[in-house]
């Protein structure tokens, strides 16, 4: 079974999912911390790391809690890892495959809509932005992984 299968959800079906329960999804945002704060989803709750803790991360040097300061969020994922749904999301101008992360427009979200995935590349030795790397290590520790479909 590839590791590299990219499973999307749109902001309706987000939407829906989060008015049943809003315990079972762990939203992380993958755009850096400026574009965070400007504007993200409500529930959302931003993984912007320093590119050496992102290396020491595809390594399996450290583990995803190492790499959050959120205490609430290190507990939610510490007692219900594997049967959360981790939501992931980005620019969705972001290119992709490249890394480079051009200063695309800034994308206004409001509760579910904007950003998304198209800079997650399907390749298991690939790209090593956040949402790639995030993506890969989510997957190979058995966890439901999904990416909000840009508009």
């Amino acid at each position: 079974m590839p590791d590299h299968d990219i499973e999307m959800i749109t902001s309706e079906q987000l939407h829906a999912a989060l008015r049943k329960s809003q315990k079972h999804f762990i939203i992380l945002d993958c755009r850096s911390s400026h574009e965070y704060t400007e504007s993200h989803i409500r529930t959302a709750v931003n993984f912007s790391i320093p590119s050496i803790m992102l290396r020491r991360f595809a390594a399996g040097k450290i583990d995803i809690t190492s790499t959050i300061k959120c205490r609430d969020l290190k507990e939610r994922i510490l007692s219900c890892y594997k049967e959360s749904t981790f939501v992931l999301y980005n620019n969705s101008n972001e290119p992709v495959g490249d890394g480079a992360g051009g200063g695309g427009g800034r994308e206004e979200l409001t509760l579910l809509a904007g950003g998304g995935c198209s800079g997650l590349v399907a390749s298991a030795g690939g790209n090593d932005t956040t949402i790639n790397v995030l993506h890969r290590k989510l997957k190979q520790d058995g966890c439901r992984v999904v990416c909000l479909e840009g508009k």
